[in-house]
């Protein structure tokens, strides 16, 4: 049975889904995306040519790397609020985090991934954010290394994007009923109750830094965390 405060979110639900433009395409969001990154891979690796056994320790070191990057950038910009990333804060925050609680992840109807996935152009911008040190090892003579490194952030990112999303599908759904999406849904739930959010469960995707980094939620309380995640508002802190 909703309580007040499932009332109080399902009508934020309605307006904020009421004000995202009727041009929008839930589809064509997730496949610019998608796209985007898997473009930006494979031009990256076009340049790539052989490859020495030793060159491909930077796909694994890459990834572990993005993933501790994941985990800063989310306890970091997406929970604090600095002044130059106001906007994502609000937005993940105070909205993403307002809407789907611990108790109730679920999208309602397609238009919602507006308010889940990251919007086409933070791609680009994660793209963009990366191509320095590819170019230094361009210019270093390692183009192989530049080519795999761009790659492999490009393809951490469509994971990202593809995680994410599972986690706030219907647990009834295809997608929702894998037994590897319901693991880490859980542990994504567990980081959406707003006394947990700004310390524990910090990873979307993978949660190895949240393990390397002692932030891996292991409370004897989860069912009654799961129950009680209603009670607890989302406030700017």
């Amino acid at each position: 049975m909703a309580g007040a405060g499932d009332s109080e979110r399902e009508a934020l639900r309605a307006e904020w889904v009421g004000r995202i433009p009727p041009w929008y395409s839930p589809a064509l969001h997730v496949a610019t995306t998608t796209a985007l990154g898997i473009v930006f891979a494979a031009l990256a690796l076009a340049p790539v040519h052989v490859v020495r056994p030793v060159e491909l320790l930077i796909v694994p070191l890459t990834w572990v790397v993005a993933n501790a990057t994941e985990w800063r950038a989310h306890r970091d910009l997406l929970h604090k609020r600095v002044p130059w990333a106001a906007t994502i804060y609000v937005q993940h925050t105070l909205q993403h985090h307002r809407l789907y609680l611990t108790h109730d992840m679920e999208i309602r109807s397609p238009k919602e991934l507006r308010l889940v996935l990251i919007p086409s152009y933070g791609v680009v911008l994660l793209l963009l954010a990366v191509l320095p040190i590819a170019a230094a090892l361009w210019f270093a003579g390692q183009r192989n290394l530049a080519g795999l490194f761009v790659a492999t952030t490009q393809a951490y990112v469509v994971s990202y994007e593809w995680l994410h999303l599972s986690y706030h599908l219907p647990r009834g759904s295809r997608v929702g009923r894998s037994p590897l999406v319901r693991r880490l849904a859980r542990h994504h739930a567990i980081h959406h109750h707003p006394s947990r959010m700004n310390q524990w469960n910090l990873n979307v995707t993978v949660p190895l830094w949240d393990w390397v980094r002692g932030t891996l939620y292991r409370g004897e309380d989860l069912p009654q965390l799961f129950a009680d995640a209603a009670k607890e508002p989302v406030t700017d802190r």
